[in-house]
């Protein structure tokens, strides 16, 4: 069983503008957090530090390298390639399920062979959420995943998250979208002022008698 994933004193600049404060955090095994925040407030800034795609910070991280899969909010591969070089890029160098990969492809209807150039905003969104979806890490960061998706697609992740949540894994969800995962977030955390919130649980917050969304409008004021 992993143990709690964590992250202390995280502290990130870009010149002289300070974007994240000190943060720290403990997410626990089995877990679906929302990292809620407003435009600005620093959340794809934390996600690319947890990440491993930024590493000009201070602060320390308990697991980092393959431990963690990353659905980033920009698809980080030349418009040029095919779908498949893209799953042959994970395969290299993360544990990949590429038949699951493959299946989830042909359920969403894209084709393998189509360049990353000829697919919809959403389409590659897809193609990034499976990518991430299909490796065998322990921490999944997701940034923004219902973006530009069509209805099907967005209950497709919203189906195949369910699962993940009764793994023993951490998934870490930035979005604006609160009301699609109300029912699936067990945790949240809100970034503001470049600071993080204590953990919330979801449980006591919905026992209060408020949504996941109300808690945030009221916490976001």
């Amino acid at each position: 069983m992993m143990e709690c994933y964590s992250f202390e004193k995280i502290a990130k600049n870009y010149g002289k503008k300070q974007v994240l404060w000190g943060v720290s955090g403990k997410f626990p095994p089995g877990s679906t957090v929302g990292l809620l925040g407003l435009n600005g407030a620093g959340k794809t800034t934390l996600l690319n530090i947890l990440g491993n795609c930024d590493r000009d910070f201070s602060g320390s991280i308990s697991l980092r390298g393959n431990a963690v899969a990353y659905m980033r909010s920009r698809q980080p591969f030349p418009e040029y390639w095919q779908v498949r070089e893209v799953l042959a890029f994970y395969r290299r160098f993360y544990k990949f399920d590429i038949f699951l990969a493959e299946q989830l492809l042909g359920e969403a209807n894209i084709p393998p062979r189509s360049r990353l150039s000829a697919l919809s905003d959403g389409m590659r969104r897809m193609v990034s959420f499976i990518c991430c979806y299909c490796t065998d890490a322990q921490v999944y960061l997701l940034d923004e995943p219902l973006t530009n998706l069509d209805i099907n697609l967005r209950a497709e992740i919203a189906d195949l998250l369910i699962g993940r949540a009764m793994e023993d894994k951490v998934t870490v969800i930035a979005t604006h979208e609160i009301k699609e995962f109300e029912n699936l977030f067990t945790h949240i955390c809100i970034l503001r002022g470049g600071g993080l919130s204590p953990l919330a649980d979801a449980e006591d917050i919905r026992a209060e008698g408020m949504s996941i969304e109300e808690y945030y409008r009221g916490k976001a004021k």
